[in-house]
């Protein structure tokens, strides 16, 4: 018995210090917030497109953005863009609707009494030329334009070069070309922003024979220069060596004063278009030229960067250059206009370093063999005993020099030790006779004549005059049966101003 009440006031006392306990700990201190409802009042506009801002105007909305949801008949819009106690403006969502504008936040909503209604996007399809001079008329084509000329602008480019719009119709814009520089025709109808197609002004795309680096990384035919102007931006050129280069040469008296160019990098290495250079010369050889663009930062990929090119020099050679890159481009468009180019009389360049293109200029005596590559007209004797030749005639002809503006004729040669070479014509040769050549720069394989202090033939000099000849060679003859020599190498032949301009142009 006493063990029994000994339990129960065991019990009790646990009991007594729990209460006690329980009663001096205090408890959580909670604070609720209680958000009103927003009130909707209105909206404006009542009808619009995908994209299109809309305002809706009421009360209680509250400044925090992630705590509204707007939606367009049921459908959620992204967040919205402003969110103040008495206006919201939110972009109608890409899958809208028509119906409500239901203001949703922190789970009360309210709606506006009038629906919204989604109107049909305007879209451009296309535009009735690519290229227009000041004052022409396009035709930008499309659908749901309406026919309200107030609502539409049109611009070239960007938003401050404005067109003049002469007729609107749901699926035609028509608009005169303004004297602004080249872009993308910009149409704002109702105030959509549309970008149509690339409107060339006063300008047109520049074409040609396709010059640049031969071959490809890994021999792969997808990727030599023809990938660069194909009109597809998923193929790309890669070059088989750092160094590449792609281009025109508009041709023969043709040349053009570059205003823009048009390129898209190679999807997986854009970066290395990065310090790419587009170039302009009038040298065959390419080894004079003229910067017109450098790229600095690495282009977007998939779309075109256009630059405007600021010069009114005019090139017969255009091209892009890059000295790391492999050539990596997918494409390159180049734009201006194309001129009738007549070189200075006097001035002659035949440079050998285009695989197979001889420029006129073509062994004589039967070699064995002879062909155009690795930069240079290579000739090889067909002689097996005696004294070897092989001279090397231009059969483009008649060939006009003249001694006052461009006295200096040289040419950078592998030259056989023992040769005798004359500089011949239908009028006899330079200083009458062989090896009449000066050998200031022979160290670098270069010999030329100076047409001004030669005479022609055994007449008086020709000084300061522009001869015109019917022949026009050079007699590489004599060479002894034991010169070792097989034939002979000829990298250009060039004319210049003076020996100090050929100087520099062999970097001396």
């Amino acid at each position: 018995m006493k063990s029994l009440d000994h339990s129960r006031l065991t019990i009790f006392m646990v009991l007594f210090v729990g209460i006690i306990l329980g009663a001096c700990e205090k408890g959580p201190n909670f604070r609720e917030f209680v958000y009103p409802a927003p009130i909707v009042d209105d909206f404006y506009p009542k009808q619009g497109y995908i994209g299109s801002t809309i305002t809706i105007e009421g009360a209680d909305f509250g400044t925090t953005i992630k705590a509204v949801k707007i939606f367009f008949g049921g459908i959620q819009a992204a967040d919205p863009i402003v969110v103040e106690n008495n206006k919201i403006e939110v972009l109608v969502p890409e899958n809208a609707v028509s119906g409500k504008v239901t203001v949703d936040i922190y789970g009360k909503q309210d709606e506006a009494a009038a629906d919204f209604v989604l109107m049909p996007s305007a879209r451009i399809i296309g535009a009735s030329t690519d290229k227009a001079n000041e004052g022409d008329e396009v035709t930008i084509t499309g659908e749901n334009f309406g026919t309200d000329i107030s609502l539409i602008q049109v611009f070239i480019g960007a938003e401050e070069y404005e067109a003049e719009i002469i007729a609107v119709e749901e699926t035609a814009i028509r608009f005169l070309t303004p004297n602004v520089p080249s872009g993308s025709i910009i149409a704002v109808v109702d105030g959509q922003h549309l970008v149509g197609p690339y409107l060339m002004v006063g300008i047109e795309k520049i074409g040609g024979t396709l010059i640049g680096h031969t071959g490809s990384w890994g021999n792969n035919a997808a990727t030599t220069i023809q990938a660069a102007v194909d009109g597809d931006i998923t193929t790309f050129v890669d070059g088989p060596t750092a160094i590449g280069y792609v281009g025109y040469d508009l041709g023969e008296g043709k040349a053009t004063s570059l205003k823009s160019v048009r390129y898209v990098p190679r999807t997986t290495h854009a970066s290395r278009m990065n310090g790419g250079e587009i170039r302009g010369s009038n040298d065959p050889s390419l080894s004079t030229y003229t910067v017109l663009h450098t790229i600095n930062g690495t282009p977007a990929t998939g779309v075109y960067t256009e630059v405007n090119i600021e010069t009114e020099e005019e090139y017969r050679y255009i091209y892009y250059y890059t000295a790391n890159g492999n050539g990596n481009i997918a494409e390159i468009e180049f734009y201006g206009n194309v001129v009738e180019k007549i070189a200075p009389v006097g001035s002659l360049i035949w440079v050998f370093n285009m695989d197979g293109q001889n420029w006129g200029w073509e062994p004589q005596q039967s070699p064995t063999a002879w062909s155009v590559g690795g930069g240079a007209l290579q000739v090889t004797f067909s002689q097996t005993s005696g004294n070897k030749r092989s001279d090397l005639m231009q059969k483009t002809l008649p060939v006009k020099v003249h001694t006052g503006n461009y006295p200096i004729i040289a040419m950078k040669m592998d030259k056989p030790e023992g040769a005798r070479i004359t500089f011949d014509t239908n009028n006899g040769s330079f200083g009458n006779g062989f090896n009449k050549y000066s050998t200031d720069y022979a160290d670098q394989r270069v010999y030329y004549w100076d047409m001004s202090t030669l005479s022609l033939g055994s007449g008086a000099v020709r000084t300061n005059e522009e001869i015109s000849f019917t022949t026009f060679q050079f007699k590489i003859a004599d060479i002894p049966a034991a010169d070792p020599a097989t034939g002979y190498k000829i990298y250009w032949i060039r004319t210049f101003q003076s020996k100090e301009k050929l100087a520099e142009f062999l970097g001396l």
